[in-house]
């Protein structure tokens, strides 16, 4: 009983799981004036060529550089603790 159970809920999760499926695939069809179905398609290089193009306030010469020297001095840390730990 309890195979059985388990196999018809394993059944039920399968076929929720095509309904939902066919439902999110049928949504990304649109039709035309007369009636031909064709599949939208999202112009990704033209979004991500926006993305590019807004800009940045934070990315100035100045915020580069002290994030440079920020990295250079955790790097340096780190070096002269290993070789402090392998004396």
């Amino acid at each position: 009983m309890s195979r059985y159970l388990k196999n018809l809920g394993m059944s039920l999760i399968a076929l929720a799981c095509v309904a939902i499926g066919s439902t999110i695939a049928v949504s990304n069809i649109a039709t035309t004036a007369n009636g031909e179905a064709f599949v939208t398609k999202v112009n990704f290089d033209q979004t991500f060529a926006d993305i590019e193009a807004a800009p940045r306030p934070g990315n100035t010469a100045a915020n580069r550089e002290k994030l440079r020297e920020a990295g250079w001095k955790r790097i340096m840390v780190l070096q002269s603790s290993k070789k402090a730990i392998a004396v």
